[in-house]
Parts: C-alpha cells; structure tokens; sequence
C-alpha cells in the first residue's frame, strides 16, 4: 500500500529490460530511449525503494535479493495488467461482460424488467444490474458512472451523458364499480370534484394535471379522502369504494385492480410526461451497450400513446407485481 502511488510503469519496464539483457545500453536499445534515461530511472526507482536494485561491476549488470523479488512481482503485474487490457478491448466488440442499468421502480415493473428478462435470455453471457431507485440516487451513480445507462423522467435528465426519448407517459382517471358513483363519458369537472379523491401525496399532480389538460382548470375545491405514495394503494382504496383516482395508464394495465375499477376510455386518457433513456456517449461503444439501447428503443422508443399495445405484460414478471408499485 506504501507504494502503490509512487511506481511507474515506465520505471518497471526498463528494471525488467536491463535485468534481461544486464546492461543499460542494450535496455535503451530495446525500449528505443537514451542510456541516461535508462540509468536515471532505475536511479530514481532505487531512491523510492530506499534499496539498491542492481550490483555494478565494471560492465557487468546484475539483480540485488530485492531487485529479483521486485523484478518477478513486476513482470507478473504487468503480464497480468496487459492480459486485461487485451480482454477489455476484445470485449468491447462481444456480447459478454456487465451491464449496469437503472430506473425508477414504477415504469421498472411496468416497462423495463420484461424487455430485460427477454434479453437476459437471448444474451446469457451478459451480466444485467438492473437497478430499481428513487431519481436521486440514480443520477448520483450515473454522474459517478456506476451506471451506464438510466430510464427517467424528462425533469430529471441530468446535463451530462446522451439522450434518446423512451417513451411517453399517460394518465387516466379510475372510480369504483358501485352505483355511488356515476360516472360517464360527457361528465364535467364539478361532478367530478363532487366525489371524494384518492391522491398521490399531498397536492397530487396527477390529478391536477388531468383535470387541467381535458377541462382547462382544477377545481378550487375537493374531497380528500386519501392521500397516499403508492399507485397500487390507490387502486385499492377505489376498488373498495372510497374514492377516485388519476393512475397512470402503465400502472393500471398491469395491476391487481385493472378489472375491479373502471375507466372512461382513451378519450380520457391525456399526456403526463416524457421519459429519456440518458446513456455515457463512450459507454455506447460497448456492443453491449450498444446492443441493449437499440433493443429497449425498439420496443418503447419514441413513446407509446394511449392504451398503447406496447405496454407488455411481461408473463410471469406480471405476476410479481400485480398487487402493488
């Protein structure tokens, strides 16, 4: 550990050379640099050390005790250091290694973790670290480059790294099965306000953005009977009877509930906001990378619209996740 900071490579190389030829002149032949280079170096490594590395004796040039011990661990590294390189670079043109991906854990159910089960099996050779996370901490790994590439909202795609529309999402507006409630196509902003509301957290914006974007305004007024950070949570709350809700589309499609609330149609449902895949422009260079990018777009690039047939259900995934977000 003392040392780890203070050797060089370029140091290491010409104690290798000179040990194999014994003589300076012959290592600066080799290596294609002045003697007085060659001696400088070892002078300056033996200064490091604080040991003396090579016995002179008129011409003859040969390894002290601990000029042999750090000769073999040196060769050993840099065998070892130049097989990693040769398997980093013959890597970045196959299809094996890692992949670290990351998104937020709502479109992650709904969205990303069938594609990533599909391609885990069409790859088997390639590691997937697939990360589910709040936005914050995302970005903190994807700035650090522990990530190299994430799924997030347009707010909060982060100023550095490249980025590519995923998809769209949708929101829509769901009420219980139960007479109390008598909704239909044509309903206007005061009925609905007239029911009390399920919301995501205080003040949802789901909620105020629908209401704005197919009415214009957002009632001054409503019932709150429920606030509450999870979709699948809401979806209960209304399937049991105790109010309205906006969900996203995605969110709903896949859910326990889908056939236990109702809707008004895709007339009804509108835009919310947009979602980037934000990849390292170097990282893309990887085949891996590359290959999984071009994958993820074809299937959810470019965003879906509403009700979209492109929102998999994802098999068996589905079945993990019906009851909740």
């Amino acid at each position: 550990m003392l040392y780890k900071n203070m050797l060089e490579l370029s140091q290491l190389h010409c104690l290798i050379t000179v040990a194999k030829h014994g003589s300076f002149s012959r290592a600066a032949e080799e290596l294609q640099i002045t003697q007085s280079a060659i001696s400088q170096s070892v002078k300056n490594l033996e200064e490091r050390l604080g040991v003396r590395l090579f016995n002179r004796n008129g011409k003859n040039i040969v390894l002290t005790l601990e000029g042999q011990k750090l000769c073999v661990t040196s060769q050993k590294f840099l065998n070892t250091l130049e097989d990693t390189i040769q398997e980093i670079q013959d890597d970045k043109n196959k299809m094996v290694g890692g992949l670290r991906v990351g998104s937020l854990v709502g479109i992650s159910k709904s969205w990303l973790l069938p594609d990533v089960m599909n391609f885990s099996e069409k790859y088997p050779d390639i590691f997937v670290n697939f990360k589910l996370s709040l936005v914050e901490d995302l970005l903190e790994k994807f700035e650090k480059s522990l990530l190299d590439c994430i799924i997030v909202p347009e707010d909060s795609v982060p100023l550095t790294g490249e980025k590519i529309l995923f998809r769209d999402e949708y929101i829509t507006l769901v009420f219980p099965k139960h007479s109390n409630y008598n909704i239909s196509e044509g309903v206007d902003l005061t009925k609905i306000s007239s029911y009390p509301l399920i919301f995501f957290e205080n003040g949802d914006l789901l909620f105020s953005n629908w209401s704005r974007k197919l009415f214009g305004s957002v009632p001054s007024k409503v019932q709150r009977r429920i606030a509450v950070n999870s979709h699948g949570a809401m979806l209960s709350a209304v399937s049991r009877g105790l109010g309205i809700a906006v969900i996203p589309t995605h969110v709903l499609e896949r859910s326990y509930y889908k056939d236990k609330v109702c809707t008004l149609g895709k007339n009804y449902e509108v835009f919310y906001q947009r979602y980037f895949l934000v990849y390292h422009k170097e990282s893309r260079d990887l085949l891996r990378v590359k290959i999984f990018i071009d994958e993820m777009l074809a299937t959810n690039g470019g965003g879906d619209g509403p009700s979209s047939s492109n929102q998999k259900q994802g098999g068996d995934i589905k079945e993990l996740w019906d009851h909740d977000t």
